[in-house]
């Protein structure tokens, strides 16, 4: 055999062993997964800690109110958690469309940044950066603007979180909300819940 005979057997091995851990991970992931679907929702010892959430959004009209609506709809305590939408230099109309909300919801901790070029306009980070300064909470949530949580969620993050000392962050499962849409918005669901019993088989 000549090198190059060697050398694509090594890459065939290398391809088929990727996939078989890949498979592995995704099954035990799947086994992880349907031990603590059944769990009861976990309690908030003592008093809820203040929660700031923050969604940085550039240019995201189309999907910013149902995703601060429904953050608004949290079953966390009101007083306890605050929102922060940075509106990112956006050139379209979230600048209104959440001047609506807040107008909406004036006893409300719903705070709006909107940033210009100077200031904003130079990526998630910074967008968050600018969102920091104006935090009070004890924890940081962090949403992306095309996000609808269900009404548990901050709930139920933030009592795994706080039940256990040894934890630093904690992150929820999400779901490809358009998933029935077509064909390929199916794949996309499987796909993605695919990438999250792997990582969470990783971390089991």
């Amino acid at each position: 055999m000549t090198l190059a005979d060697y050398l694509l057997l090594v890459a065939i091995f290398s391809i088929w062993g990727l996939l078989l851990v890949n498979v592995a991970l995704i099954i035990a992931g799947y086994i992880y997964y349907m031990k603590i679907e059944g769990k009861e929702l976990p309690e908030i010892k003592g008093v809820p800690p203040m929660v700031t959430i923050m969604v940085p959004a550039h240019n995201e009209g189309v999907v910013i109110v149902k995703t601060v609506e429904s953050l608004l709809r949290f079953d966390y305590p009101q007083d306890r958690y605050e929102i922060i939408v940075i509106n990112d230099n956006s050139s379209d109309n979230s600048a209104e469309l959440l001047a609506a909300i807040q107008a909406k919801n004036p006893t409300r901790q719903l705070h709006i940044i909107n940033t210009d070029a100077v200031v904003g306009g130079k990526g998630k980070s910074n967008a968050l950066n600018i969102g920091f300064k104006q935090a009070k909470g004890d924890l940081i949530a962090i949403y992306d603007a095309d996000n609808t949580p269900e009404k548990t969620a901050l709930r139920y993050l933030v009592a795994e979180l706080s039940n256990d000392e040894k934890l630093g962050a904690v992150v929820g499962k999400f779901r490809t909300r358009n998933r029935n849409a077509s064909l390929l918005t199916r794949f996309i669901n499987i796909e993605t819940l695919s990438f999250q019993w792997m990582a969470q088989a990783g971390r089991w």
